[in-house]
């Protein structure tokens, strides 16, 4: 395992009240923020969390004699690539990537050590995201529920939970069945975010906005994309508003031009 320039976060550590409101509100920020709030003085005992400086994933990607499928995906809504160590891996970054209550998410970015039965555990989270009504979530993510059977695993896992809850944090376990179904869904995911890095600007958002609210609110996605820009791109460029968290393209049924369309109460994103 490679060495990475590794920071315990604990009560009373410097996390600066100087930062931009933007800093403030990111994945990470949040993430020390919870840790340093002195109200939680219990997850000292219950457990300790140890971050990268950068936020960047705490190992490298290692497989061993084991054969398995591994890459970063570039993301956009995080502004960095996503290290994944399996395919079920990649297909939930996908879902985040496109789903617009993620604000952002970050691959592997602490680990969590408890103490089970007199003996040091630790716990590399696979994916740590922030919610659009604030809150963070940690997701361990497994191809099957089979792998939730050993006993030793599920009273790790057990411990980790309490960790998350004492910093404030929800924890769940999601397997690829609840990730790729139902398929048309995860269909619509994966070619949404072929276009996440199709660049737009204000212009292309008011354009939206409008098209949209002219329809009463939901929008039809033929129309909005021809609004925006004619021919193939301007439907590109309304899935990539997706991604920004500009807009919200129904994804339950097979994508059409009769999908519908509505607009994120966000800021957005931006990118000329």
């Amino acid at each position: 395992m490679s060495q990475l320039n590794e920071a315990p976060m604990t009560w009373g550590s410097g996390f600066s009240e100087t930062q931009s409101n933007a800093a403030r509100h990111s994945l990470m920020a949040r993430v020390r923020g919870s840790l340093v709030d002195p109200v939680r003085h219990e997850l000292v005992v219950a457990g300790r969390v140890v971050l990268t400086p950068d936020g960047k994933p705490i190992r490298s990607i290692l497989t061993g004699r084991k054969r398995r499928t591994t890459g970063s995906y570039a993301s956009r809504k995080s502004g960095c690539g996503q290290v994944y160590e399996s395919m079920v891996e990649r297909a939930f970054f996908l879902e985040c990537e496109v789903d617009t209550d993620v604000v952002d998410y970050r691959a592997q970015p602490f680990r969590i050590e408890v103490v089970i039965d007199g003996r040091l555990r630790t716990y590399i989270a696979d994916c740590v995201r922030l919610m659009a009504d604030g809150s963070v979530e940690v997701v361990e993510i497994k191809g099957s529920a089979r792998q939730l059977v050993d006993p030793v695993y599920v009273a790790k896992l057990s411990a980790v939970r309490s960790v998350c809850a004492a910093a404030g944090w929800s924890f769940r376990v999601i397997t690829s069945d609840q990730i790729m179904h139902p398929p048309v869904r995860y269909r619509n995911i994966e070619e949404v975010q072929l276009s996440k890095h199709v660049r737009y600007g204000a212009e292309a958002i008011y354009v939206a906005h409008r098209a949209i609210e002219e329809c009463g609110g939901i929008g039809r996605l033929g129309t909005v994309a021809d609004a925006v820009h004619a021919g193939p791109l301007g439907r590109q460029i309304v899935m990539a508003m997706m991604v920004g968290r500009v807009v919200s393209i129904d994804l339950e049924q097979p994508l059409s031009a009769d999908s519908g369309v509505t607009l994120i109460c966000s800021d957005g994103d931006e990118r000329s």
